[in-house]
């Protein structure tokens, strides 16, 4: 019990955890967190299984991660618990509990320079007589740094409370939405059952990447089915919602004059419940704003395009425009098509649903995407159904410019022209409930007092011997090197002796 004790309580054990912590944390943040198994085997083929084995996924609730967090905070309470001790006998009677040899054996130490004046007891607190008939006299000053220690370490364990809590019991999302939007805030026992979901979610997909039969995936099948559950009674009957007023964006001048920069993105919103409505309040990148149980953060921003405006050229023959009863004189034609959203215009038997749009359509490893949200390649796909609901036809939209493209993904009697689209914005708001943040600040404020009184308030002991043949030894001792003490030293012995000269070094 002895040894693991002194391994608890010893600094480099601290050090060494928290190296590992700090390690951990840096990986955490080179890898990315909360994708998919097959994203992490796809990215980094030779270690995406060992990723996804050792919970690096979802670094700072893995188990090496906490693991840490726990060994560190049983240091930190074997660190109070002893350092209390001998905190208590350095405030409570000191001066009984020393020895003539725990004094000499102080660096800074000498015989007095002269015989005592007669009223030396004067300048002492307090004297004591041992059994060897020795006089010991004490002077402090500076108890409170004999605290700073003690209030380090409850710093250091509140604010590993704090990680700890929020880390089993603390939950946080994103809530996303668009000027005009309503945005159902779910109460927090459904948020956490979506959470604890996700978590099983991620668990289940890493078994079946390794064992697709395994029989415990059922089981957690049903665990997920359950929290979504309570999820969605939770947006049926939220705890609030969100208004989003206004979102705009502030713009800076380049040092150079040639540009703008963004100094900050910003949201009016407002939250409305039940019985109560809000003010309008803005959520910027450093300003949060509190409401309800959560903490939101504006954490993103995204400019799409929901609207967007094309020509419709008809390239059929002739036999294919009377069978589809279509008058080629009809065109060409502008549409303004919505994202997802049905049209059915009077000059086609067709029904027309922009299913996506890419502001800068590339093509990535046989994929499209694109690959910023400015209009630099924009790129439509258009569906075509028939009365019936089956898929008659795909087309892709390109700039007149691009157009070439065009023919090779066409499979409709009709050419889409890029026009023009209109930018909306949409804010990205991280929704966080954090039950150990009060204890995080409170052990931040412990942890800088500790520093104040420990670094900034030096804590001395004053002490003397008299021996019976009347020798009389000084020594000073404290949170500071011994050779501060030298000049101490010296004026002690002046002021005990009322010799004005210097002493002799000893």
């Amino acid at each position: 019990m002895r040894t693991i004790h002194k391994i608890f309580v010893s600094l480099k054990s601290a050090v060494i955890l928290i190296a590992i912590l700090t390690a951990l944390a840096t990986l955490g943040t080179l890898v990315p967190q909360n994708l998919d198994a097959v994203e992490y085997i796809r990215r980094f083929p030779s270690i995406g299984h060992l990723i996804l084995s050792l919970g690096f996924d979802d670094m700072y609730r893995s188990a090496p991660f906490q693991t840490c967090l726990w060994l560190l905070s049983i240091s930190t309470i074997a660190c109070i618990i002893t350092r209390w001790k001998s905190t208590y006998r350095k405030l409570s009677a000191r001066l009984e509990r020393a020895s003539v040899k725990e004094i000499k054996a102080y660096e800074a130490g000498r015989h007095v320079s002269a015989p005592l004046k007669q009223d030396w007891q004067s300048d002492f607190a307090a004297v004591i007589t041992d059994e060897n008939d020795v006089l010991i006299g004490l002077n402090t000053s500076g108890k409170v740094s004999l605290l700073g220690g003690m209030s380090l370490h409850i710093g250091l364990l509140l604010v590993l409370a704090g990680g700890l809590i929020g880390g089993y019991l603390g939950v946080e999302t994103v809530v996303r939405g668009s000027k005009g939007d309503l945005v159902p805030v779910a109460p927090l026992e459904a948020v956490r059952a979506a959470r604890d979901a996700d978590r099983i979610a991620r668990v289940a997909r890493n078994i079946r990447e390794f064992s697709p039969e395994d029989p415990r995936l059922d089981k957690m099948r049903e665990e997920i089915d359950a929290l979504h559950s309570i999820y969605k009674s939770g947006l049926a009957s939220p705890a609030f919602k969100i208004a989003f007023d206004e979102l705009w964006v502030e713009n800076y001048q380049t040092p150079d004059g040639r540009g703008m920069g963004v100094k900050s993105w910003n949201s009016r919103v407002r939250f409305i419940d039940q019985s109560h409505e809000s003010e309008p309040v803005q959520v910027m990148v450093n300003q949060p704003v509190s409401y309800g149980d959560y903490t939101f953060y504006q954490s993103s921003w995204n400019k799409f395009y929901h609207k967007v405006s094309l020509q419709v050229e008809f390239v059929g023959d002739a036999s294919a425009s009377s069978q589809l009863a279509i008058k080629a004189g009809a065109f060409p034609q502008t549409v303004e098509l919505k994202l997802k959203e049905p049209y059915k215009p009077a000059w086609s038997p067709y029904e027309f649903v922009m299913m996506d749009f890419m502001p800068d359509f590339r093509i990535i490893n046989d994929r499209f995407v694109s690959v910023s949200h400015e209009l630099n390649n924009p790129a439509a796909m258009i569906v075509a159904y028939d009365s019936s609901g089956a898929v008659a036809g795909r087309a892709w939209a390109f700039p007149q410019d691009r157009m070439s493209m065009a023919g090779h993904v066409t499979s409709m009697p009709f050419q889409f022209t890029f026009i023009s689209a209109e930018p909306e914005y949409e804010s990205g708001m991280q929704m966080a409930h954090d039950p150990g943040k009060p204890l995080v600040w409170v052990g931040c404020l412990l942890f800088t007092l500790g520093m104040i009184m420990s670094f900034y308030v030096p804590y001395r002991e004053s002490w003397l011997l008299v021996y019976p043949d009347g020798k009389a030894y000084i020594a000073i001792s404290g949170n500071r090197p011994a050779k501060i003490f030298a000049d101490d030293l010296q004026q002690l012995d002046r002021q005990l002796t009322n010799n004005d000269k210097e002493p002799p070094t000893a």
